[in-house]
């Protein structure tokens, strides 16, 4: 299988797997497991996978030298990004169908324009605004027609999954200047 095959594979596995993610916290709660349950068994289950990676990276790339600042960096966003960002979500699928989470979660890169624009003064254009526009009138539709269905707990369960997304966009955003110092893997792993 070529570079570029074997690319496209992962991604559409990437893309399965985290969207397949909101059904399976569905399911789990359905066996009326606790939120922070589930994330600690989430943790759990990815560290074996992250200290393989960061095994196999120390031996291919050199190492590099991490100050105690860049500990306390990566500890403030992996606990924005990794762990509140989580949280938020799993809170908000107790009251919210995965469906509507997952429309309200990917809103997450309109954020990231917007944090951009906001700290580093990038500009946004007139593409990105009508993109932006036609995310959150479509995201407004479909959360109001639901809000009809389900009722008034879908405002909270909204509200804190667009929580995860403001969380998980300000640790993209954030993070962005740390990414170049450790490397993706090694960064993600740490």
């Amino acid at each position: 299988m070529s570079n570029k095959s074997l690319g496209v594979f992962y991604g559409v596995l990437g893309v399965v797997l985290f969207s397949s993610k909101a059904v399976m916290v569905k399911l789990a709660y359905e066996y009326h497991v606790e939120t922070l349950d589930l994330l600690l068994f989430r943790m759990l289950f990815s560290l074996p996978f992250y200290i393989f990676i960061l095994f196999l990276i120390r031996k291919k790339r050199p190492s590099i030298e991490i100050t105690t600042k860049d500990y306390a960096w990566l500890f403030l966003f992996g606990f924005v990004g990794y762990y509140l960002a989580s949280y938020f979500d799993f809170l908000g699928l107790n009251y919210i169908k995965a469906g509507l989470e997952r429309i309200i979660l990917f809103v997450y890169p309109t954020i990231v324009v917007f944090l951009s624009w906001l700290f580093f003064k990038q500009k946004i254009t007139k593409v990105q605004s009508v993109a932006i526009l036609i995310t959150y009138v479509g995201v407004v539709i479909t959360f109001w027609s639901e809000l009809d269905i389900s009722g008034t707990g879908v405002l909270l369960g909204g509200f804190l999954v667009l929580l995860s997304a403001i969380t998980y966009a300000s640790y993209l955003v954030g993070s962005g200047w740390l990414i170049p110092k450790f490397g993706v893997l090694r960064f993600t792993s740490y």
